[in-house]
């Protein structure tokens, strides 16, 4: 392997296929989580493995009325109007510093708990109210990941 397939392995986070799953979410209850990493053709340095909490609330306005300057002129508008504002935000850590063995199938467990004071998951008609998690390796460069999961909480 070539100094530029490890660049693009680095950069990409590349080398190493990372998938999550998780047992039944819901305010104040533990939540379960299996982390698996298959490593590709290279041994992978890895400073941990982590597990991102965030809920979002996104709500649109509908036909709001818009003044816009261009130039020397004001124009008006209509358009929908979104604001998305984070409601919570945690990092777990689920183990530490290790070196992944290339052709190696790897697994790590733990879990953590959404607080009971926090909003569950909804759907209105102009507001939603999210919650996902990913799972990731520390490395250098970019982080290999699961990228993001949308989980339904309940009450």
């Amino acid at each position: 392997m070539g100094f530029f397939s490890k660049l693009a392995d680095a950069v990409t986070g590349g080398g190493v296929k990372v998938g999550l799953q998780w047992s039944e979410t819901g305010l104040g209850k533990p939540v379960e989580v299996k982390v698996t990493a298959v490593v590709a053709e290279r041994d992978r340095d890895i400073a941990g493995v982590y597990l991102l909490i965030l809920a979002d609330e996104k709500v649109i306005v509908h036909n709001v009325k818009v003044f816009e300057r261009i130039g020397d002129q004001i124009q008006e508008k209509i358009e929908d109007v979104t604001e998305t504002v984070t409601t919570f935000s945690q990092k777990v850590a689920l183990a530490g510093a290790q070196t992944l063995k290339a052709g190696q199938t790897y697994e790590w467990t733990g879990s953590f708990v959404i607080p009971a004071d926090k909003r569950p998951s909804y759907m209105g008609v102009n507001a939603k109210h999210a919650w996902q998690i990913k799972a990731g390796l520390d490395a250098k460069g970019n982080d290999p990941d699961s990228g993001w999961f949308e989980i339904p909480v309940g009450p």
